[in-house]
């Protein structure tokens, strides 16, 4: 059984260490008018968030509504008209407002948010659901003073060219022939950033049914999840989830492709039955809203050579029993 934590009461928009100034523009005097519709608590700007009812996607879709609504955090939905027109009962109900907007449009988005805040809305945070619209959920950050991925960041990520380009000039081995078939074991990292550093939560090799746990590989899971970190460090990011797909090859770890979301079909009922008591979503909502406490401290191999103060830790080694979710109340469900 999930447990919802209390709505937290009214507070303004907390400032983030990477906040930009916002652009002001002149408000949209045709919007209808309204009052704030969003008091109570935090929150969140979800854009991409709806799926239609049945579709692969629904079942991510509605657990980023669901942690929200677990966390107290309050959702706004941006998405296109036909979008949340063809949604399941499960996410009309778990979402406080929704507008049909063309989100895939930056300029669009951010005039949208001007307006409603200037008719008094307030917005804490603010989340992309898929690849397409993470350039305008940047640009809304930007504009609203919010945490989130510097816009450069993102178009370098999305620019396969500039991402790989990136990637060989900070010494990630990467394939750059894209004529060529891919070579080793494919996988997966999985993990969020909290307070600017990325944790890796799951490491998964996809099959032809779904996904298996990574297994017999010359390399620890903490040398693969390393590698992920620092790829997505190296190319800017900074907030939200990540996943990041690798391949083990004879030369040594290759980086293959670097997402700003876990859009994979399955990759997200695997996580749920891997780490049941972990979830991403929340760490991003807690971490956009300064209120993470600390997360559990990487395993180290060896034992005698910790990292030094500075270094990331990569992989977060989380038990998937119910009986731990007491202990991380910040990031797990309780379940009966």
């Amino acid at each position: 059984m999930l447990q919802q934590r209390h709505r937290s009461v009214a507070r303004s928009a907390v400032q983030h260490p990477t906040s930009r100034p916002a652009v002001t523009a002149t408000p949209d005097t045709t919007a209808p008018a309204a009052g704030p519709a969003t008091s109570g608590g935090p929150v969140a700007l979800l854009v991409g968030a709806a799926a239609p009812h049945r579709h692969p996607s629904e079942a991510a879709a509605n657990s980023t509504l669901l942690e929200a609504w677990s966390s107290g955090v309050r959702t706004w939905v941006l998405d296109r008209a036909e979008l949340l027109a063809a949604r399941g009962p499960e996410a009309r109900t778990l979402s406080d407002e929704s507008t049909g907007l063309a989100v895939v449009h930056p300029d669009a988005c951010v005039a949208w948010a001007r307006d409603r805040h200037a008719a008094g809305h307030r917005f804490d945070l603010v989340l992309g659901l898929r690849e397409d619209v993470q350039l305008a959920v940047a640009d809304l950050a930007a504009a609203l003073h919010l945490p989130g991925n510097h816009p450069d960041a993102v178009r370098r990520v999305q620019d396969p060219g500039a991402r790989l380009t990136a990637l060989a000039a900070g010494g990630f081995l990467v394939d750059q022939d894209r004529d060529r078939t891919p070579e080793g074991t494919a996988l997966s990292a999985v993990g969020a950033f909290v307070s600017g550093r990325p944790h890796v939560f799951l490491l998964a090799s996809p099959t032809k049914d779904g996904w298996a746990p990574v297994t017999g590989l010359p390399h620890t899971h903490q040398a693969l999840a390393a590698e992920a970190a620092a790829a997505v460090l190296h190319l800017g990011l900074c907030f939200g989830v990540f996943r990041v797909d690798l391949r083990v090859t004879d030369r040594g770890i290759a980086v293959s492709d670097v997402r700003l979301t876990l859009e994979a079909p399955g990759l997200q009922a695997h996580l749920a039955r891997t780490l049941p008591c972990v979830e991403l979503f929340n760490l991003v909502y807690d971490d956009a809203l300064g209120r993470t406490a600390a997360l559990p401290a990487a395993p180290l191999a060896p034992a005698a050579q910790p990292p030094a103060p500075s270094t990331v830790p990569p992989f977060v080694l989380l038990a998937g029993e119910p009986e731990g979710a007491a202990e991380e109340p910040h990031i797990c469900r309780g379940t009966d």
